[in-house]
């Protein structure tokens, strides 16, 4: 059954990033930015729960590290809230995550006993700017104030990015991409299908330790500060971390 709290992850961009759509303009811009019909730029559901993910799996190959290696107590505990929020699978394991020691390990622990589940309890809604912020805007379109394009531009960069080679710019080496101002704040909405409070304290976690976010490997990552609001307070004055600590 669903948790009745409301749970919200709030982001807040410290530097440019790249919401990219994949989608291209002819001569004007080459990677365009996620926007909706109103022109409020998002972040994906579907990416944001996939860098949780990568994050979380970051953090499982730190408690590997710290772990003695006869004894993976903190990794699998870990594990298992990972299995729970996100879905686990065995291909996951072996193959996209080089654990496959550990993961034969985990299986056979005597303690952990229910294999993985494969479907994670939680679900995402996109990353977008505050209802409050947006019914705001949304007025002021329906009036002609502005338009949608103007407001997409009001969150965004023109940024142009090139590849010399010996001084001189490389052929279709030279593209142009629009990035989202530092200083915005986003949110999602966070679904629960079972009641969370057994994970919620790795989730905590997961969600502070994120650093960057966006499309791409390093220029389009913007760093990044993210909370967990609970009922539209701070997790952290909710929880109490405690056992494995912060990671």
């Amino acid at each position: 059954m669903e948790n009745s709290n409301e749970y919200v992850l709030e982001l807040r961009l410290l530097s440019e990033a790249v919401f990219a759509s994949g989608e291209k303009e002819r001569n004007l811009v080459q990677s365009r930015v996620l926007s909706d019909e109103y022109g409020f730029v998002y972040f994906h559901a579907k990416s944001l729960k996939g860098q949780l993910k990568r994050q979380a799996l970051w953090l499982l190959r730190q408690y590997i590290a710290i772990d003695r290696k006869d004894d993976y107590a903190h990794a699998y505990a870990f594990l298992h809230s990972m299995d729970v929020l996100f879905g686990v699978n065995t291909w996951e394991l072996v193959n996209a995550w080089d654990l496959e020691k550990f993961m034969n390990d985990y299986l056979q622990h005597e303690q952990s006993g229910k294999g993985l589940r494969g479907q994670g309890i939680m679900r995402f809604t996109h990353l977008e700017l505050p209802h409050e912020v947006k019914n705001a805007f949304r007025e002021l379109i329906d009036t002609n104030a502005f338009s949608s394009h103007d407001l997409t531009s009001a969150q965004t960069y023109l940024r142009t990015e090139i590849q010399l080679e010996e001084g001189i710019v490389k052929d279709n080496m030279l593209n142009t991409y629009q990035a989202v101002k530092k200083g915005l704040v986003f949110q999602s909405r966070i679904f629960f299908e079972e009641n969370p409070s057994e994970v919620l304290p790795d989730l905590l976690r997961i969600i502070y330790s994120l650093d960057r976010i966006g499309a791409g490997v390093h220029r389009g990552r913007g760093e990044i500060e993210t909370k967990l609001l609970i009922d539209g307070i701070d997790a952290q004055q909710v929880l109490h971390l405690g056992g494995r600590g912060t990671a």
